[in-house]
């Protein structure tokens, strides 16, 4: 595959792809990074993430997180997350999703039978789409929801994340861009991502910056709630924010 571009970004923007074209260096990059995200049975990642706030009055916050996801495709998954809301922890065991914030001192399950795929879809469910923060990176196959309405995909160039050489992709879809940047080797695993609703108001983005991607996890995803913590209804924790 050549990377080599012959267009400088200046000629990108003034000769724009088509609708729903996609460059093949682009594609050929994400569907590497799928696969082999895919081809991973278990696996620990963690992410630093920062979720852009527009207030009525122009502000714009930003709320930082730091989340460890571990994976097992066989068994489910537990996601920790450190953040402006305190700390919050989801768990998927097979059967059902357990939810518990720190802020709420509470936690709900929910049923959710199946896989990490199934489990994934709950926390979504749960949360709302706006609130995946990079979850949507640990599906069996993350392309299919990637690319769900996408109209245009470039390939950027090589650049450098945290030292590491990564191929940088932009895609535009109706109502969002998102960008991401892949190691440029083996594995081609994400190393940072970004999202951004270019219809909301002053534009808020969506960063996350992947580090420590090991294989292999304990296995363990039982829940136990935390000393006083309370069953509380799945519906008080719509209006909190998974990052």
């Amino acid at each position: 595959m050549n990377f080599r571009r012959a267009a400088t970004m200046a000629a990108l923007v003034a000769t724009p792809l088509g609708a729903a074209e996609i460059d093949p260096d682009a594609d050929s990059v994400l569907q590497a990074m799928c696969g082999a995200l895919g081809a991973m049975p278990a696996f620990r990642v963690t992410s630093d993430a920062a979720t852009e706030i527009v207030l009525r009055d122009g502000r714009k916050l930003h709320l930082l997180a730091t989340t460890t996801a571990d994976v097992d495709r066989a068994a489910g998954f537990r996601l920790r997350r450190q953040g402006a809301l305190g700390a919050t922890e989801a768990v998927h065991d097979g059967a059902a999703l357990t939810v518990w914030s720190e802020a709420l001192g509470g936690y709900a399950a929910v049923p959710s039978p199946g896989g990490v795929d199934d489990g994934l879809d709950a926390l979504l469910a749960l949360f709302g789409e706006g609130a995946a923060g990079g979850a949507d990176l640990l599906y069996a196959d993350p392309c299919a929801t990637l690319m769900n309405g996408v109209e245009r995909g470039d390939y950027m160039g090589l650049t450098t994340v945290a030292g590491q050489p990564a191929h940088h992709l932009f895609y535009r879809a109706a109502d969002h861009d998102w960008q991401i940047w892949v190691r440029d080797g083996e594995p081609a695993l994400p190393l940072r991502y970004v999202i951004t609703a270019k219809w909301v108001m002053g534009a808020p983005q969506f960063t996350a910056q992947f580090h420590d991607w090991s294989a292999g996890v304990s296995g363990d995803f039982a829940f136990a709630p935390p000393d006083g913590a309370r069953a509380v209804d799945a519906t008080e924790f719509q209006l909190e924010e998974w990052e």
